[in-house]
């Protein structure tokens, strides 16, 4: 991709770059020459005292010092005065050997070799009496499948230029990881940092993949004892290769831009306490990544993640100077404008915290439930978007959160202020998180179809029933000592479907494990000891082409992790295709008032669990097998 960058680029390079670029070398030449010196005097003095650790270079390639910066495809300053705006506009400086462009890259399919799979699905449009067996409402759905395509980064590497940076957000964190240093010296980094929970979203503005992850300390070497997690993004270009010292071009306005640059940890705001570890997992857990129209009609990245923190419970004062204060602890979600910035912790801590106060982060909002209510943990919480208030108004004005999947509880935040969230849909009053938990986001099927003109989509489009959306993710089920493991968790797809004001669970898997092979627990042990685990964490793209028959073709790619040590992309081909075009009964075209129930993701935990009775046996007679 580079390369071609470079080709593209040579008119900009020896033409509108180059004069820009020389006159401004010409004036700083003789400062550089002193700065360069001076600079280099202090770097062997911090060396020879302090002894920095200056070995990343002996265990990763070094990071290229020049620059890809890209400008939004539909930015309004033409392709020749691009570095003109960096440099005056931006007041940025540039290096001859940055490469700067508008982007031009469109999304391609995945290059990928596919597997046939099958998804066994469970509907609510059958059971009319509502007392149909579980067969009846079953069908199956046929789909290729890729193997993962791993995207796990060097931890020696990552972790070595976060040290050396010495940023602000390292010093805030390093009471917390304090034997980083002697990790990296000893090679020792695999037994205590993990990564995990990789999510991205394609930027059509700019060609890329924004990928983030979640990479955590535990001191003990356990991966369910985590001292804190920290938030690494990345870009890559549309074929995933990494693009490594990149900036993109951002909106902060309507017609306001500045630069961002990745890969890097993103400052987030969290409640830290290196004196009160136990039982306490700090930093951003579980982030995951999805897109949202501004007010401004920009697709901007937010990020969903889960944090401890904690709130003012009581407080006792004797008089006007001596008091006491009680903290109640929280788990709770919270969400994060990657592209927008705070100072200080004010909407976290509600103690002054004067040592932050002047000190940017990620802009984040913690999600209330309706009348301040907060439960001590909150997690896996599946966000979606309205398409249809979309429409209307231009913009998103509130996310949705699938609450509760058995019992159908949905959220409606706020994107525009501080209020707390309030109950769009509740199919009843029980309350239960229940086996069928929150994976990655949904997607908009009405908006998918809208993507692509052609007489399928426009079709299909046209015979849903008035004011009905439907919606595509994947959970998970968690099912607890099923006989393999202590813990077995596989993706679940769920389709969801809204009428006026109320929704359903129309569709639901069993356990799709989608033919990828599982990692064990620990490594050197069988795959039933420990947990069992393929996490679906996100939707990173899903994408409609024709393809040379003239018949709609679709691509999914989705992001997994194994054994809680992996970031990985599945490339799925047909989902949809399969789902609304061939010869499936789907039944999502039909009026039915039926299926505001739990019926079929009762036959789905049902399926689920014999999924991993048959596993387990499976397991243990290969093992069996294997020895001597």
């Amino acid at each position: 991709m580079l390369a071609a960058l470079r080709r593209r680029m040579r008119s900009i390079s020896y033409t509108s770059l180059h004069a820009p670029i020389a006159k401004v070398s010409r004036s700083l030449f003789n400062l550089n020459i002193i700065l360069a010196v001076l600079c280099s005097l202090l770097l062997l003095s911090i060396i020879a005292k302090n002894k920095i650790y200056t070995e990343v270079e002996s265990t990763a390639e070094v990071v290229d010092e020049k620059r890809t910066i890209i400008f939004p495809n539909n930015f309004i300053v033409n392709d020749k005065k691009l570095p003109e705006y960096y440099l005056n506009t931006l007041e940025q400086a540039l290096h001859p050997n940055d490469i700067i462009y508008k982007n031009r890259f469109t999304y391609q399919p995945p290059k990928a070799r596919y597997s046939h799979q099958e998804i066994n699905f469970f509907n609510t449009f059958g059971d009319e009496s509502g007392q149909a067996e579980c067969q009846e409402l079953q069908s199956t759905l046929p789909i290729s499948v890729s193997a993962p395509d791993n995207k796990n980064v060097d931890l020696y590497k990552v972790l070595g230029t976060f040290l050396n940076e010495n940023s602000e957000y390292y010093q805030e964190v390093s009471s917390l990881i304090p034997k980083l240093k002697e990790q990296i010296d000893t090679k020792e980094l695999e037994k205590h940092w993990f990564q995990l929970i990789g999510s991205s979203v394609w930027l059509e503005q700019y060609g890329v993949h924004l990928l983030t992850r979640r990479i955590f300390y535990t001191e003990t070497g356990s991966k369910v004892q985590p001292v804190v997690s920290l938030t690494y993004v990345q870009v890559f270009d549309s074929n995933w290769n990494e693009i490594e010292n990149v900036e993109l071009i951002i909106p902060t306005g309507k017609d306001t831009f500045k630069t961002i640059s990745y890969p890097s940890f993103l400052p987030m705001p969290v409640y830290l306490n290196d004196k009160q570890q136990k039982g306490r997992f700090y930093g951003v857990e579980d982030p995951r990544i999805l897109l949202v129209k501004n007010i401004n009609g920009y697709d901007e990245p937010v990020i969903i993640y889960n944090s401890h923190h904690r709130k003012i419970s009581k407080t006792e004062f004797a008089s006007d100077n001596e008091g006491k204060v009680n903290f109640g602890s929280y788990r709770s979600i919270f969400m994060a404008w990657l592209w927008q910035e705070q100072q200080g912790l004010s909407n976290l801590e509600e103690l002054p915290h004067h040592a932050s106060k002047n000190k940017k982060y990620i802009r984040i909002k913690e999600l209330v439930k309706p009348d301040g209510k907060r439960s001590a943990k909150e997690k896996n919480w599946a966000p979606f978007i309205n398409f249809k208030s979309r429409k209307e108004d231009g913009y998103d004005s509130h996310l949705y959160f699938m609450y509760q999947f058995e019992n159908l509880k949905i959220l409606k935040c706020s994107l525009l202020d501080e209020e707390d969230c309030v109950w769009e849909y509740q199919a009843n009053d029980k309350s239960g998180a229940g086996k069928l938990r929150g994976g990655t986001e949904l997607v908009n099927i009405n908006q998918l179809l809208s993507t692509l003109k052609h007489k399928d989509t426009d079709t299909f489009l046209d015979m849903i029933p008035q004011g009905r959306e439907i919606w595509i993710g994947f959970a998970r089920a968690v099912l607890v000592g099923c006989g393999c493991g202590s813990k077995m968790y596989r993706p679940n797809v769920v389709i969801l479907i809204k009428d006026d004001d109320k929704y359903r669970i129309s569709h639901v898997s069993s356990f799709a494990s989608l033919g990828i092979k599982i990692l064990p627990w620990t490594e050197g042990e069988g795959l039933c000891e420990g947990k069992n685990l393929i996490i679906p964490n996100g939707i990173s793209s899903w994408t409609l082409d024709k393809d040379a028959a003239d018949m709609v073709q679709d691509f999914l790619t989705i992001s997994i992790s194994r054994a809680d040590t992996t970031v990985e992309l599945v490339h799925i081909r047909g989902f949809l295709r399969a789902l609304l075009f061939e010869n499936y009964n789907s039944r999502l075209l039909e009026s039915s008032t039926m299926g505001y129930d739990n019926k079929n993701i009762e036959c789905a935990l049902k399926k689920s669990d014999e999924f991993c009775k048959a596993y387990a046996e499976e397991i243990k007679a290969s093992e069996e097998k294997e020895q001597p």
